[in-house]
């Protein structure tokens, strides 16, 4: 028996066993929450069923923004004109199986997703176009994508596999399912049978995770592989594939009940790859509603009161005034914007009606196309294009606050509807411990003050075709190096398995702060680590003490934007000369390194015009200042990250920091700390005529 006869009978097989055992059980399982699916008697049934078609129709007639959809996506899948279907490759598998899996991520990528994926997303624009018009010539185009693809095998076995097949299979099941009745029962036939492979394929990846378990438990892939089972079980009127989808082992039920922190925020140490999973998740509650099958994902609580919901509204309490998410852990050089996840964010502003979702949706006016078939939309979306009245949607209330289970701090100086406007400091701040994509990053902080961000994460995007697992994703942006933290004896950070200490938080009303801790040595062996971080209407305070038994070098590591990409000292008369870094590991890729030794206050600047920076430290005894330029990308395209390293040596450092932004000229700027009784230390800020005082605890 062939190798890929063998992986098909043990599919098979699987799921006759599989199938068996859900029916079994599901006499067990409450009927509010076991899956029923109504028998599908017309099409579509996925993106939108029968009367969405009648409304989105309507909707091109009449509206504006709904002409233009129609436009743009009969514009894309004219494409398919000229686009050569691709020819479905297997001598690359030979060579790549020989490999462990870790090391065929890029080959993988390209032959299971990128050679083969955006035909069928040109021919889901084309029955889309269908639906909408009626005119055969697209339904022609998304048929011969459709029936060209039958004769795709799915052989590779890697964990990638079954993320790449879900998100291209699907999208060929909702194009199948839009021109459903432009097919003879010939054409069906051949479609059937992909698809069941398709689905055997997809199952048999899943199975192979739930085994080996190779990204950990609840990982964003199984959201992926459940969203094509559960499609496919819908359209195929399957309600036992629809219960695994949500009730097996990694299934919905697993995902969100154990998946998601706190308010609803995903757990992977990384908020872009919250969107991954809830990317998928909405989609199934969406064709669920559509097919009428139960239960209704959109509003079920499962236990300790989890619900997508939660994963929904979660990310906007994170944002940043500028309506980005702080970047954290792996975000391959990319900030997510939340409003260009229109997408999803129209699918729950049909169930849900929110203001805040509506507000979130109301700046991007480039609609997408899942839109036209929705039953609601935002008023302020209907008012553009018939204009009655002015529509402002209510913002979200934003406040200073702090995520337990996660370990996420965000302190805010300017609170309520005022924080939008972005004048004020606003900080993220993490304590997490270690998941799938986190990084090497402990007390990481990033800072927005003034209309622009003002400390970065810095992560440097790649021009790879597979960014997870290229060179500088690994050498650099998950090293400790590409944050701003402290780094001993040039090492990166050991990874954690729980969360630091929450030491001490503060939400005044003129001063945000917070304390967090590494007390036993978790981060590094035998040191002591503790960093208060505080917000007020002018500057950031950022007090990072480190103590140990043993004589280390501390590095602090900051990292900014600006606009020449350097940093510049001010009233600095003293000698700054080129130095050699370390050339192995993530140091390697920092150029046009300069280091001066200074032992008094010290600062640096930098312009995001009009917005002018300072970073001041206070000096403490030779202290090495390192200025260098950290890679935006892996071409060093231009301008590079500014870069600072002020570095130590002994057995104890304490880095004490002020950042001022203004559009403007900079306020004179005077830093002092004494010892205060009971473990505490002093600090007193004065910024032109105004004083502040800090009293924080003292790493002993």
């Amino acid at each position: 028996m062939s190798y890929s006869a063998l992986v098909d009978f043990y599919c098979r097989v699987s799921i006759v066993v599989a199938v068996c055992f859900f029916l079994v059980i599901s006499a067990l399982i409450p009927s509010d929450v076991r899956a029923e699916v109504t028998k599908i008697v017309s099409h579509p049934v996925l993106i939108t069923t029968p009367s969405g078609l009648e409304r989105a129709r309507e909707r091109v007639k009449h509206h504006i923004w709904a002409q233009a959809i129609a436009d743009r996506v009969a514009l894309s899948a004219k494409r398919l004109e000229s686009v050569q279907l691709p020819t479905f490759e297997k001598a690359w598998w030979d060579r790549a199986r020989t490999k462990p899996w870790q090391q065929i991520y890029p080959e993988v990528n390209y032959y299971t997703m990128s050679a083969v994926a955006e035909p069928v997303k040109l021919a889901l624009d084309a029955a889309v176009v269908y639906a909408l018009t009626g005119n055969d010539y697209y339904a022609h185009l998304a048929r011969k994508v459709l029936l060209h693809y039958t004769s795709y095998e799915f052989f590779a076995v890697h964990p990638d596999c079954g993320l790449n097949w879900s998100i291209w299979s699907l999208q060929a099941l909702q194009a199948y399912d839009l021109i459903w009745e432009a097919l003879s029962d010939t054409d069906r036939a051949k479609l059937d049978d992909f698809f069941a492979r398709a689905y055997h394929a997809v199952r048999h990846n899943d199975d192979w995770w739930l085994r080996d378990m190779m990204g950990g438990l609840y990982n964003s892939h199984f959201a992926w592989h459940k969203l094509f089972i559960g499609s496919y079980g819908l359209f195929y009127n399957c309600p036992e594939i629809v219960e695994y989808a949500i009730r097996s082992d990694q299934g919905v039920q697993d995902l969100i009940e154990k998946g998601t922190r706190d308010d609803g925020l995903w757990l992977e140490s990384s908020l872009n790859y919250h969107f991954t999973a809830l990317a998928a998740l909405v989609r199934l509650a969406a064709y669920m509603r559509n097919a009428g099958c139960k239960p209704d994902l959109w509003h079920y609580r499962f236990a300790n009161g989890r619900s997508l919901r939660d994963l929904v509204f979660g990310p906007i309490q994170t944002l940043y005034p500028d309506r980005t998410v702080p970047t954290i852990g792996d975000t391959y050089g990319k900030r997510i914007r939340l409003t260009d996840l229109d997408s999803l964010y129209y699918l729950a502003y049909d169930v849900y009606k929110a203001p805040e979702l509506a507000w979130l949706l109301e700046p991007n006016t480039d609609v997408p196309t899942e839109a036209l078939f929705l039953d609601t939309l935002p008023e302020w979306l209907l008012e553009q294009r018939s204009p009655t009245k002015a529509i402002t949607p209510a913002s979200p209330n934003m406040r200073t606050r702090l995520w337990p289970e996660h370990g996420y701090i965000a302190l805010r100086s300017e609170e309520g509807d005022d924080y939008w406007r972005g004048f004020g400091f606003s900080c993220f701040l993490s304590f997490d411990a270690d998941g799938i994509h986190s990084h090497r990053d402990k007390f990481n902080l990033t800072a927005f003050a003034r209309g622009v961000h003002v400390a970065v994460d810095a992560e440097a995007s790649t021009t790879s075709g597979h960014a997870f697992s290229s060179p500088i994703q690994g050498e650099l942006n998950r090293s400790t190096v590409c944050h701003n933290t402290v780094m001993v004896d040039g090492q990166d950070h050991r990874p954690v398995g729980r969360k630091l200490d929450l030491v001490e938080f503060v939400n005044g009303t003129d001063v945000k702060m917070a304390t967090v801790a590494d007390l036993q040595g978790q981060v590094y062996p035998g040191v002591r680590m503790m960093r208060t971080v505080a917000v007020t209407r002018d500057f950031l305070l950022d007090i990072f003490q480190v103590n140990s038994d043993a004589a280390h070098t501390y590095d602090y590591l900051f990292h900014s934007y600006s606009d020449d990409g350097a940093f510049v000292f001010e009233n600095f008369e003293g000698k700054c000369g080129p130095v050699e870094l370390n050339k192995q590991g993530p140091w390697k890729w920092l150029r046009d390194a300069r280091a001066a030794l200074i032992s008094t206050d010290w600062s640096v600047r930098a312009a995001q015009r009009p917005v002018n920076i300072r970073f001041a430290m206070v000096g403490a005894p030779s202290t090495e200042v390192i200025l260098c330029s950290f890679p935006r990308d892996d071409k060093f395209s231009p301008p590079p990250v500014p870069m600072l390293v002020a570095r130590r040596t002994g057995n104890h450092a304490v880095f004490i920091v002020v950042l001022q932004a203004e559009k403007g000229p900079l306020s004179p700027l005077q830093t002092s700390v004494s010892p205060e009784k009971h473990a505490r230390l002093r600090v007193c800020v004065k910024l032109g005529d105004n004083k502040w005082e800090f009293s924080i605890p003292k790493l002993e």
